[in-house]
């Protein structure tokens, strides 16, 4: 699969890199024209030398020196403690930085496969690929290209831009497609030109000699609603006019809808394929496998915590066992312990606060007063990891099944939404939510867990600064 540039990285500058290069070469010379002053190298930081407790390289003790002393790292009351080879291959292991581009890494996800495989390779469809963050929607593509490629395609992977217009989204893809040499004319002068459907459309039916698959990722960031309707009318044109080119779209969302606004007619057209949970089997494989990759073992009821902790997510099965297993290198084991799952949530939590502030601040509020309607909160919290869309009627539903009892669930329901609105963001229809921070639903569920703090929670900075603008123009 070749992956399109669609611009986003662009090259340095190299006017300052030279400079410093020049000046540190200059600031090397030990001889300068007789005319000008002599100008001294300074003398090297000896981070290598060893010191002696007098702060003192050995061979200088007995010394005078009047000048500064180089800096000694040996000099340091504490030393730095050495990176350790085990911490680094459990970042390896666990890495959450980037998608699977294996499919032996691709925990879980053979159904998706086999489904995208067939909707896309044979029957010719388009495809939509989605659902929350951290689920695998990239690592899914990437690996379903490489699956292609193998089959005889051609798949180009691009990406997405948030100010991106049809143009902008499909250009990239011009310069690699499989075209014949009348076909690499017409894109040279499209490239100088602005690119529509129809044109685009034209050039992929007529001139591309081979099954070409274009993969368009993060698609949920485009934000043009016009860019949006030339897409769904380019994938209409492409099937009415039996293209040799499917087009994929990847990207977060609760349904197909969250991503196109598609021609009534053209859905018979597109294979949704929601990326859902993996089961907890599959994510208690992957996590095996990552802790043996990082030559760690595992003790059962630690496992059993963490991939209940992920909820149907690699992700944060990823990043809750980095966490444990950081705890465990620490303590100098090599097996996981349950102690060492519950100090890595903790820290995973820590971080997440970090990052979403506010997200972490609003879940801190609505908990501590929420009273009777905190179950039902945790309980959204499982709903949207597991469907990725929550709503009033689907929290009663689940009240109902879940926790039992009568018409208390109906009001607890509605208390939840309430409270949690801030933090979610409407599906089109406007009755389905999904939260706006994909990631947060297996946070709330780690927050509920905890005990109640003996105090209310810290006001946020927001708050406290609207506390000392109280008086000011009614305030």
């Amino acid at each position: 699969m070749t992956a399109i540039d669609h611009g986003f990285m662009q090259d340095r500058p190299s006017g300052m890199l030279d400079w410093l290069t020049s000046f540190r070469r200059n600031m090397s010379r030990t001889e300068t024209p007789a005319e000008g002053p002599r100008m001294v190298a300074p003398e090297p930081l000896l981070l290598d030398t060893p010191v002696s407790p007098g702060f003192r390289p050995a061979e200088q003790q007995g010394q005078v020196d009047e000048g500064p002393r180089p800096l000694s790292m040996g000099a340091m009351a504490a030393p730095l403690r050495p990176i350790s080879l085990r911490r680094d291959s459990i970042y390896s292991a666990f890495s959450t930085a980037m998608p699977v581009t294996d499919r032996h890494g691709l925990a879980g996800r053979n159904n998706e496969l086999e489904k995208l495989v067939e909707a896309i390779v044979v029957q010719r469809k388009h495809a939509v690929i989605f659902g929350t963050r951290g689920s695998g929607k990239t690592s899914l593509a990437r690996v379903f290209g490489d699956l292609a490629d193998e089959a005889g395609c051609v798949a180009l992977y691009g990406s997405a831009s948030g100010d991106a217009n049809f143009d902008s989204l499909f250009r990239p893809f011009l310069s690699e497609l499989p075209l014949s040499a009348a076909g690499q004319e017409k894109a040279h002068k499209l490239m100088n030109e602005t690119i529509d459907q129809t044109r685009l459309a034209s050039l992929l039916v007529e001139d591309v000699r081979q099954r070409t698959i274009l993969i368009l990722d993060e698609y949920d960031r485009v934000r043009s609603d016009e860019a949006k309707a030339d897409v769904a009318t380019l994938l209409k044109l492409l099937t009415d006019i039996h293209s040799p080119v499917q087009v994929v779209l990847v990207g977060i969302a609760g349904d197909v809808d969250g991503l196109i606004a598609a021609h009534p007619s053209l859905r018979r057209h597109i294979a949704p394929q929601r990326v859902a949970p993996i089961p907890k089997p599959e994510l208690e494989r992957l996590l095996i496998s990552c802790a043996e990759n990082a030559r760690l073992g595992l003790d059962a009821d630690a496992l059993d915590m963490l991939a209940g902790a992920a909820m149907g997510s690699p992700y944060h099965a990823r990043l809750f066992g980095m966490q444990a297993a950081l705890v465990t290198e620490a303590s100098g084991r090599d097996r996981m312990t349950l102690s060492d799952v519950e100090q890595g949530l903790a820290s995973a939590l820590e971080d997440w606060s970090e990052m979403s502030g506010a997200t972490h601040g609003l879940f801190r509020r609505i908990l501590w007063d929420a009273n009777g309607s905190r179950r039902m909160i945790a309980l959204a919290g499982v709903a949207a990891s597991q469907m990725s869309v929550i709503s009033y009627d689907r929290l009663v539903r689940l009240g109902h099944e879940v926790l039992g009892g009568g018409s208390i669930n109906e009001g607890q329901a509605a208390d939840a939404m309430r409270r949690l609105e801030p933090a979610l963001t409407a599906m089109p229809g406007g009755d389905q939510f999904m939260f706006e921070d994909t990631l947060a639903p297996q946070f709330l569920l780690l927050m509920a867990k905890q005990p109640m703090p003996a105090a209310p929670p810290a006001p946020t900075p927001a708050e406290e600064m609207r506390a000392m603008l109280k008086g000011v123009d009614g305030l």
